[in-house]
């Protein structure tokens, strides 16, 4: 099976570890994947780790034009596979900046389509798609309120779920040693300003009576939130550390002991899967739809995110640190039981072969995977 990954400059961003694992876990399967990337969007510089060398393609123009960038795609293809229409079994789109290329690649190479909805957002986006019959097209869920939204908008039959997962180190991460300062990280995407300067505002207090407590901070965070006035505000800046392209330094975030993760936004983030399966201590804004963010699976869910509760929360971890420790190991064996990269792959390859079958009528079960 040969397979497109297409991503808009959003997703390939903030989620290189996915892609790289998508890309892998597929190889391992037997699935010849591709990657494509936008063209001019700095992602050259984010030093994706993959076994072909990505293609890349112009995500901006006029819509009339759309056909003669898909094109371009199509030929780089045939270069390699000797053809273009059937070139492609199936394109798999994340983000949905790239949904209309996808939908036009398709027709082009006749291949099927998987459409990630990654964040509640594309719910309505993707009823707007008013997909034909004559489209070979899935819709993959990671979360369970995803996919009951998009059954509820009628579109349950197109629909799979296919829960994102994590890589589980064999050891967890020792988190509050004694013999060192502790360090707290704040990840977000900015967008919800209030609720991030609440958290942040409630951190600063937290840490206030504490020299042994170092700050990191994404720098998208930083800059849409406006932090940096109360960074200087609280006299933070000698231990505050603006971290720029965060996935490149994912590493050394996940090192850290505690995790701060304000966002409600209703998006899956294999960030916050990563840290609750390496052991990290988590404080996150509530959120329903995501299954994860749940006190029982060891994340302590601020439900009043106001500045004195972020404060409390932190703080008591700060001056509990086994606590802290043991909500990790919960979090932990959650990921461990319910949300390991290998099971996303399997979901996601059943669903490819799904979409083939839509055209070729079902595959026999000795075949599959291969």
């Amino acid at each position: 099976m040969r397979v497109l990954i297409l991503t808009d400059a959003r997703f390939a961003a903030h989620e290189r570890a996915l892609i790289e694992r998508l890309m892998v876990g597929l190889a391992v399967e037997g699935v010849d994947a591709r990657l494509v990337l936008p063209r001019d969007r700095r992602l050259e510089d984010y030093g994706f780790e993959l076994i072909s060398d990505p293609v890349f393609y112009s995500d901006r123009g006029l819509a009339l034009t759309r056909r003669i960038r898909a094109m371009q795609i199509a030929r780089q293809l045939a270069a390699d596979f000797g053809k273009i229409k059937g070139a492609i079994d199936v394109i798999h789109v994340l983000g949905g900046g790239a949904w209309s290329m996808g939908r036009e690649l398709a027709r082009i190479l006749d291949a099927g389509l998987v459409f990630e909805i990654w964040r509640a957002g594309l719910i309505d986006a993707a009823k707007g798609l008013h997909l034909s019959e004559e489209e070979r097209a899935l819709l993959l869920a990671p979360e369970k309120h995803f996919e009951r939204w998009l059954v509820e908008a009628g579109l349950g039959p197109r629909t799979r779920l296919a829960p994102w997962g994590a890589q589980v180190p064999s050891e967890p991460v020792p988190i509050f040693r004694p013999d060192k300062n502790a360090s707290i990280v704040m990840m977000s995407s900015g967008r919800q300003k209030e609720l991030c300067a609440a958290a942040f505002e409630g951190l600063a207090d937290a840490v206030s009576v504490r020299e042994d407590v170092l700050i990191f901070a994404n720098l998208e965070l930083v800059e849409r939130a406006g932090l940096w006035p109360m960074v200087k505000e609280h006299d933070l800046a000698s231990r505050f550390t603006t971290i720029d392209k965060s996935e490149d330094r994912r590493d050394l975030l996940l090192r850290c002991d505690l995790m701060i993760y304000p966002d409600t936004l209703h998006e899956e983030r294999t960030l916050l899967l990563d840290a609750m399966g390496g052991g990290m201590a988590i404080i996150a804004g509530a959120d329903d739809a995501i299954a994860p963010i749940r006190e029982e699976m060891g994340v302590e869910v601020v439900d009043r995110p106001t500045r004195s509760e972020w404060a409390m929360r932190i703080r008591h971890l700060l001056d509990n640190p086994q606590e802290a420790r043991d909500a990790g190991l919960a979090a932990r064996e959650y990921v461990k039981g319910h949300r390991r990269a290998g099971n996303h792959i399997e979901a996601v390859t059943d669903a490819y072969n799904a979409v083939v079958e839509l055209k070729t009528g079902p595959t026999p079960a000795s075949e599959r995977h291969r």
